[in-house]
């Protein structure tokens, strides 16, 4: 398996991709999809449709801000699931990166279901624990990294969304959709 990273906006894969994104978030933490496009013409953002063989299996979309990289969307296209491509895309950025932040669902206790099984699969795959947590929207999220003596901050947080971009405008919707500034962390 050797995985070819191609940007988003080079891709011959637009369409699918979008599905993909669509098909693979809840809308409630999907940003619209134009502003994914915008914001990854803009140096902070990496946004890449993923290949093995010229097919498309799956997309990832990153922000790299200082020496951190915060993974912001991992998908794999459906029927590539279960062949080693989310572990073999997360030893890539793991090889590549020094420390990476994601934030996923809160799995809840009494849950067995997919929230568990994803937080699962990270954990397998070199992401840690960082029992921080917050609320975006009504959901609670759980923080993950690859560094476990880095300390995840409120700041860290906030650059996640505001290093998307370097356009006040946009910077401006994107903390109108997501809670940006009032980020607190809970129990």
């Amino acid at each position: 398996m050797k995985l070819e990273y191609i940007e988003y906006l080079k891709s011959k894969h637009k369409s699918k991709i979008k599905k993909l994104y669509r098909y693979s978030f809840p809308k409630s933490e999907r940003f619209p999809f134009w502003i994914l496009k915008k914001c990854s013409k803009g140096k902070n953002v990496v946004f890449n449709a993923i290949l093995d063989d010229g097919k498309l299996i799956g997309m990832e979309y990153k922000i790299i801000y200082e020496n951190t990289t915060y993974l912001m969307y991992l998908a794999i296209d459906e029927e590539q699931r279960g062949k080693g491509y989310g572990t073999k895309i997360l030893q890539d950025l793991i090889k590549k990166y020094e420390t990476i932040i994601l934030s996923i669902e809160r799995p809840k206790k009494e849950l067995n279901g997919n929230k568990k099984r994803r937080k699962n699969f990270y954990l397998r795959n070199g992401f840690t624990e960082t029992n921080k947590f917050i609320e975006d929207g009504g959901i609670e999220y759980e923080i993950l990294c690859t560094n476990k003596n880095y300390n995840i901050t409120k700041e860290d947080l906030e650059k996640r969304y505001t290093k998307m971009t370097d356009s006040k405008i946009m910077k401006y919707l994107i903390a109108k959709m997501f809670n940006v500034h009032n980020i607190s962390f809970i129990k």
